[in-house]
């Protein structure tokens, strides 16, 4: 132990200084990496998750002793990097998250000998409910969601059908409302799931308390997102086509072009029959005669005789004969005529509106250091020109009240855009360089102290080891004190075999005969007069 502290002492202040705060630096880092529980568990295992969910993760990850940290809330899980996708297969083994919603596995634990047509239907309804549940959760910015669906029924005795119905309650994931895009999602995907259920009967709720959607007026929001989508689209096509031509005549990023289109989206049925006078055709012909004949004269009187049979009747009066010829023709004419159905289904445009401004003409005077940069704008004559090919790309209708204005503005110079992080800052950012900083940051106090402190000592060590006398030929130093008090020459420390042929002093001969003897022992004795010495 002495041995060890002359060793530390013989280092002095500087490296010693340098040992401890290197010390000091690999206790904090392993007291560091121990409360830390080694990795942080910086990496993303699920977000958005209920508290139930989450607690069920929560309590496998423990199980299966794999380090974990709530966040944001008790909504997500974060595990360490190497760790992930083993969490992933172990919670996909139990089934989680499961959701807040069954869906139809709810019939995969179901008896059905012990059921009933009441529990069948209301374990259908739940079946849905929790199917579109899942279904609308993955939807972006949409946390959890809640669904009750009523479907047809139709009551005993009764000649009418309850339609189906179905309402909708959202928990966003951020302050963010949801989009009318989402809005028009859900209720299309409520209303293509349930049989007979109509986007009039659904109503969406969030958890802001704000109606997205009201039961009457589903159709009409879809109505109104399609119409806004034809007209964003067509005033697109037009701008693109406008930009493109003014493109290649003016040069590319010259021109701004913006289309405002007014359309008419109302649905159009009409029916209009037409008749021609000039034009008859015959359709029936009919034809009939007829012949009659009357004779007047004959005896009317009345007797006896007239009544007998096979009596002859005489009259003494003239006789009449009378004939009468009949004969009709009837013709029917059909006049032509032209029967119209037209359907206007598709939407028109009522009026159009472009504004099209062009960038001046830039040209540099002088040269060097006087060069000056002159803007001006473009004249009237390719102003007039750019109106025309504007006009003739937009299909102008002076009678519709279409508008194409055309003007000649100098632009504002761009703004340059900051540039983003860097990738360094990024890797920071997203908690991957921790561990390798660790790990580097370990190794480097590591060698630090091999070559700064424990090279040094170890070289030390095994100096003195090599260099330590044996004890059966060490003499004390008081003996070769008194051995070596004889008059001697100043360089009675290098003499040798030499010396003694030259006649050397019987003591010195004695000195130099005990030092060929004991040369360790001999080393011993010097060094411990230059210790004395030294420290003198």
């Amino acid at each position: 132990m002495n041995k060890l502290l002359d060793n530390l002492r013989g280092l002095g202040r500087t490296k010693l200084a340098a040992l401890a705060g290197i010390a000091i630096a690999v206790l904090a880092l392993m007291a560091a990496v121990a409360l830390s529980g080694g990795a942080s568990a910086n990496a993303m295992l699920y977000s958005g998750l209920s508290l139930g969910d989450s607690a069920k993760i929560a309590a496998a990850l423990k199980a299966g002793h794999i380090p974990y940290r709530i966040a944001e809330g008790g909504h997500a899980i974060m595990v360490t990097p190497g760790a992930r996708d083993q969490a992933r297969l172990l919670l996909a083994e139990k089934n989680l998250p499961a959701g807040n919603s069954t869906g139809f596995a709810l019939f995969d634990h179901q008896n059905p000998l012990t059921g009933s047509s009441f529990l069948d239907r209301i374990n259908e309804t739940r079946a849905i409910d929790g199917s579109l549940e899942r279904t609308i959760t993955l939807i972006h910015g949409v946390r959890a969601a809640r669904v009750q669906v009523v479907l047809p029924h139709r009551a005993a005795f009764s000649l009418t059908t309850q339609p189906a119905r179905a309402s909708v309650m959202l928990s966003l994931a951020g302050a963010v409302p949801l989009d009318q895009q989402s809005v028009n999602a859900i209720l299309n995907l409520v209303a293509s799931s349930v049989p007979g259920l109509q986007p009039d009967n659904i109503t969406i709720a969030d958890d802001r308390g704000e109606l997205l959607a009201s039961a009457g007026q589903a159709s009409s929001l879809l109505l109104n997102a399609h119409e806004a989508a034809i007209r964003s689209q067509t005033e697109r096509a037009l701008s693109h086509r406008v930009r493109d031509l003014l493109t290649a005549a003016i040069g590319p990023g010259k021109a701004r072009v913006v289309t405002t289109i007014s359309m008419n989206f109302d649905r159009t049925n009409r029916l209009a029959t037409r008749y021609n006078p000039k034009s008859q055709v015959v359709r029936s012909r009919q034809t009939s005669d007829s012949t009659s004949d009357r004779v007047d004269g004959q005896n009317k009187t009345v007797s006896v005789q007239n009544n007998l049979p096979g009596a002859k009747t005489t009259s003494n009066q003239p006789k009449r004969q009378d004939r009468r010829n009949r004969s009709s023709r009837v013709t029917n004419y059909e006049i032509n005529k032209t029967v119209e159905h037209v359907v206007h289904a598709a939407p028109t445009i009522k009026r159009l509106s472009v504004a099209v401004i062009v960038d001046g003409v830039t040209t540099t005077t002088g040269k060097g250091a006087k060069a000056k940069t002159v803007w001006r704008p473009r004249s009237a004559a390719t102003l007039a020109q750019l109106r025309k090919l504007v006009e003739a790309a937009i299909g102008y209708d002076k009678a519709r009240g279409d508008v194409v204005d055309v003007q000649s503005l100098r632009f504002a110079p761009p703004v340059p855009i900051p540039a983003g992080p860097s990738f360094i800052a990024r890797l920071m950012r997203s908690g991957a360089m921790i561990p390798v900083l660790r790990t580097l940051i370990t190794g480097l106090i590591g060698l630090a102290a091999l070559f700064l402190v424990f090279k040094p000592m170890l070289r030390k060590v095994l100096d003195e080891t090599q260099r330590e006398p044996d004890a059966s030929t060490m003499i004390d130093a008081p003996e070769a004190d008194a051995l070596l008090e004889v008059e001697s020459p100043p360089t009675s420390g290098l003499l040798g075999p030499a010396t003694r042929r030259l006649g050397a002093p019987n003591g010195l001969e004695h000195v130099i005969a005990m030092i060929e003897e004991n040369p360790e022992a001999s080393v011993s004795v010097l060094r411990h007069w230059l210790t004395e010495e030294v420290a003198a």
